[in-house]
């Protein structure tokens, strides 16, 4: 995998008057091609690159020669002294013949009547062989695809990519073997190669017990490993650490989410904040990210109930800014402990259907530029009420992008322009994705500064909780992010059944090192109000002391 690097970036080079520009400039590769993602990310790694003309080319195709050449010259493999395998149409006076015939040699390409075809295009089923023969991918004989059977020829190589996440064939159950590869079916085949580790490490007591290829191969060895952890192996192009990320950038440590929508229906109070700040002298929370799931008529969230428009969204800051509100009450309490706190304030999702209504009533079509708009002139207002209220102890540190997944393609655009914006005006942008959210890998190319993988195992009958904890800090540390502790809201007769899972939790990230590092912390509505009380003690005092 060394020299997997050099490969990508050579092949992708075909054609002259190549040049390096970032994916979203490509005239041929607008935001809602399906590999502009694939494209963005290899183009960011410098492993391919466009033309000149600010093109990318994304159809065109390629050939045997050039991938033999590319690949021979990347795992620079010597010329074979004494080829057993002469095509017949390769001649020594022919350009890349030597590499070509390294290459045949190899075993990567299929010799058919024993003719090169070095001008034919690479096929998917030849693509898959090369990528095996190079890497030593192995399959298990698992894979299914309607249109390769288990006696093709090509089965192997098929089944080896497919073992290892290279590919999945098509919706329709088929892989299609002999349609041709063009650079952007190239660009999603190296995307796969690149994004997942070489390996998955088992560590128990901080020694390798055992590696697996796959990460649900590794969780399902690590449960056989009592306080064993596991980590992905780095690639020659992605580096991972062994925890999840700092992410100073965000400034916190240990945050906490606070919802002040209709959801909450009770008042804050100073006195309500005060075990969210301390617990017997120590502090607790540094950070505090201010959240509205839903307004009078529906959710501030991707739903079919939202329906929000400019109205729904001030009566949301105007609840956030008021006299009795969240914030009030929280640099109260701040102020009589006598401490400084961060806080984020959420900013809902622009929804995207049905026009929006201004504050004057006009309706304006539902377009990116409106959503858009939608968005900055929300954070204008935020900004001006938090300079008129001047809270004496909390700092506005950033916003926090209410939407846990980011799926649309204009959706990407909204995030990004609206993440540009933000740090224009020196904040930072956060949010904390769902354990199934979509377009993860892409959280720092969206400009967010912080992401906080959600586990959502904190729900009393999610099954294998054990193994979904291991895989969400396993996420973590492949996509370079930070973590959400959870717990529910429990009620007296229900924190018995409770404790266990919340604790749970606390070990998980113990054994993977997220103390000390960058966390949210999600507690129903009011959980940690509830843990000072009594019947709550054990979680209170697992939870101080882990934050301490």
């Amino acid at each position: 995998m060394n020299v997997l690097k050099t490969f990508l970036a050579t092949i992708l080079l075909v054609g002259a008057f190549a040049t390096e520009a970032a994916a979203q400039t490509f005239k041929d590769v607008p935001y809602d091609h399906w590999a502009h993602d694939e494209i963005r990310f290899l183009t960011d790694k410098a492993v391919i690159r466009g033309y000149s003309d600010q093109s990318f080319k994304p159809q065109a195709l390629l050939s045997r020669k050039d991938a033999a050449v590319m690949m021979v010259r990347a795992l620079k493999l010597p010329p074979v002294s004494n080829p057993s395998i002469k095509p017949a149409d390769l001649s020594p006076s022919l350009g890349g013949y030597k590499e070509m015939l390294t290459a045949a040699n190899k075993g990567m390409f299929t010799i058919a009547g024993n003719k090169f075809n070095p001008n034919g295009p690479l096929t998917r089923e030849e693509m898959a062989r090369v990528l095996a023969v190079a890497y030593g991918y192995k399959g298990s004989g698992k894979s299914s695809f309607k249109d390769v059977s288990k006696s093709n020829a090509y089965y192997k190589y098929i089944d080896a990519i497919a073992e290892n996440g290279i590919t999945s064939g098509y919706p329709d159950g088929g892989f299609k073997p002999s349609v041709t590869v063009n650079r952007a079916q190239f660009s999603a085949f190296l995307k796969r190669v690149y994004e997942q580790p070489l390996d998955y490490a088992i560590k128990q007591n901080g020694q390798v017990v055992q590696t697996e290829k796959t990460m649900d191969k590794a969780i399902q060895t690590a449960l056989r490993y009592p306080g064993s952890t596991v980590h992905p192996v780095s690639n020659s192009l992605m580096t991972y650490e062994s925890r999840p990320a700092k992410l100073a950038d965000t400034g916190i440590k240990n945050g906490v989410l606070m919802y002040n929508g209709a959801e909450y229906q009770s008042s804050f109070s100073s006195s309500f904040f005060k075990p969210y700040l301390q617990k017997d002298g120590q502090k607790m929370f540094d950070t505090f990210v201010i959240l509205g799931r839903t307004y009078s008529g529906g959710d501030l969230m991707e739903t079919s109930n939202n329906k929000a428009n400019y109205g729904d969204w001030k009566w949301y800051a105007d609840r956030t800014f008021s006299s009795s509100g969240i914030l009030q009450a929280l640099n109260k309490a701040a102020v009589e402990n006598g401490q400084k706190v961060q806080v984020y304030i959420a900013i809902p999702y622009p929804k995207r259907n049905e026009a929006i209504i201004n504050l004057d009533g006009k309706r304006t079509a539902n377009t990116l530029q409106a959503r858009e708009q939608m968005v900055n002139w929300y954070m204008q207002t935020v900004q001006q009420r938090w300079n008129a209220a001047k809270f004496q102890n909390l700092v506005f540190k950033g916003y926090y992008w209410l939407n846990e997944t980011v799926i649309h393609a204009d959706d990407e655009r909204l995030v990004t322009n609206t993440a540009a914006r933000i740090h224009q005006g020196n904040k930072k942008f956060i949010y904390a994705p769902h354990a199934r959210t979509t377009n993860f890998e892409n959280w720092k190319y969206y400009g967010f500064d912080g992401a906080y993988l959600q586990p959502n195992t904190f729900r009393l009958d999610v099954p294998s909780p054990e193994a979904r904890l291991h895989k969400a800090f396993i996420e973590a540390q492949v996509k370079g992010s930070g973590i959400t502790l959870e717990i529910d809201t429990y009620s007296p007769h229900q924190i018995n059944k409770g404790t266990p899972n919340f604790l749970l939790y606390l070990e998980y990230a113990r054994r993977y090192g997220l103390k000390g590092q960058s966390l949210l912390f999600y507690q129903g509505t009011e959980m940690v109000y509830r843990m000072d009380q009594y019947n709550y003690e054990q979680v209170y005092e697992a939870l101080g002391e882990f934050l301490n």
